[in-house]
């Protein structure tokens, strides 16, 4: 929280890739958010790498338990390997902004973080917010955000989600997702970006 409050340099407005703009009404976009993006393999600003270490050495701690927990979910994956793309975001949401949109994480999109590779997304809730989090719509479950929870679930179109938006208080999240195959086939292919 104390890093994205510093790091103004780094603060940009929200996108939501993947999605069409024409979904959305043109007086409210999917989603309405202040991000920074984070690279852990990005050395050049030594506070954003060890922030971005840290987190991407908590999820993949995560992962490593979740898949623990589901054997068969490594077992049926392309390469039966699972890794978590070292890009994602710090997002924040102020009162009445959110990821309005329902939304899965899968796309066919072509952008570097291989959205066509992905099987599972994680957010990690970076406060408490009172009926704010994120909602799953097959499942009719309400995620609560709370601060050092990191939820994990498939990217697909079987958890559609969206933010649920709290209208007096700022939730801040960061995000990312979990790509089928090795890492350093994908540090190969994103090298030639």
């Amino acid at each position: 929280m104390s890093f994205f409050d510093r790091r103004l340099d780094l603060q940009r407005s929200g996108i939501a890739f993947g999605n069409d703009s024409s979904s959305a009404t043109e007086a409210e976009p999917a989603k309405i958010s202040t991000d920074i993006s984070l690279v852990a393999i990005d050395r050049s600003d030594p506070e954003a790498f060890a922030l971005s270490e840290v987190i991407l050495r908590g999820v993949t701690a995560a992962l490593n338990k979740y898949l623990k927990d589901r054997p068969l979910f490594r077992e049926c994956s392309p390469e039966q390997s699972l890794f978590v793309i070292p890009i994602f975001n710090i997002q924040r949401y102020g009162p009445g902004e959110g990821f309005k949109s329902w939304h899965c994480d899968w796309t066919i999109s072509d952008e570097a973080t291989e959205p066509v590779h992905r099987v599972l997304a994680w957010i990690l809730y970076c406060n408490d917010i009172d009926s704010a989090g994120t909602e799953f719509y097959w499942q009719k479950h309400h995620e609560c955000a709370e601060r050092g929870k990191l939820v994990i679930f498939p990217a697909g179109l079987s958890h559609i989600h969206r933010g649920r938006v709290n209208n007096k208080e700022t939730k801040t999240i960061a995000t990312g997702w979990i790509n089928a195959g090795s890492r350093d086939s994908y540090l190969s292919r994103l090298a030639t970006f």
